[in-house]
């Protein structure tokens, strides 16, 4: 095996047991690797129905170029991660892991087109088949590979951001009601203590009874 990519790729052929690889990596690593062989101008050699099937199956241009994370003022290309969560949006209801299996299983039955991973070595250096840049071909204009973001990474984000704004509003919510002399309800009340209390939190925690889980948030209103 020349490097590691040898082993994802075998992944994508299904050369490898289910149990040894994680279904969304392999997917997108396929999906970036072939992109790249199309920026290199290599498809005619190796897969040359896959952009056509794309558009067909999945509903997008693999090649189109997308608003980048980090600087919404440039465009790059959508690496694999993007169209893997670009294939679950459009067929799969949003789940990637089904994305994924789909986009896996449509290789490995022929349905993206007659398709060969490796290019054949033009050079002694090419050690075995000709090197496919991955992570230099994303395409932005500043040519910068380390100021992207993948999909998921930027989904994490978001999450974080949207439950650290959750918080910030509940917090704020709280806050008004004391100004107001309103009484909160006895769970947040407590809930505030036990926030409050540092050390004390795990001994609060243990003093709540059963009978007390569920109450608290309409009780007496």
């Amino acid at each position: 095996m020349v490097d590691q990519s040898d082993a994802v790729l075998l992944a994508a052929c299904n050369c490898i047991g289910n149990a040894a690889y994680d279904n969304q990596a392999v997917a997108a690593y396929l999906c970036e690797w072939l992109k790249t062989i199309y920026i290199m101008e290599k498809q005619g050699q190796t897969a040359p129905a896959w952009r056509d099937r794309v558009k067909e199956r999945y509903c997008f241009d693999p090649l189109e170029k997308i608003q980048d994370y980090v600087n919404p003022d440039q465009l790059r290309y959508m690496s694999g991660e993007d169209m893997l969560f670009k294939v679950a949006d459009n067929t799969c209801q949003g789940n990637p892991e089904d994305a994924a299996r789909k986009i896996l299983q449509d290789f490995r039955t022929g349905r993206m087109g007659p398709t060969c991973l490796q290019l054949a070595p033009q050079t002694e250096t090419d050690r075995g088949h000709v090197n496919i840049p991955i992570s230099a071909m994303d395409g932005r204009d500043d040519g910068d590979p380390t100021k992207a973001i993948s999909m998921i990474e930027f989904r994490k984000q978001q999450k974080e951001l949207q439950l650290q704004e959750q918080q910030n509003r509940a917090r704020a919510a709280k806050e008004t009601a004391k100004e107001r002399g309103l009484e909160l309800p006895p769970i947040i009340a407590a809930a505030d203590d036990d926030h409050d209390g540092g050390e004390d939190d795990a001994e609060s925690s243990s003093s709540m009874k059963e009978t007390d889980v569920g109450k608290g948030m309409f009780d007496g209103w």
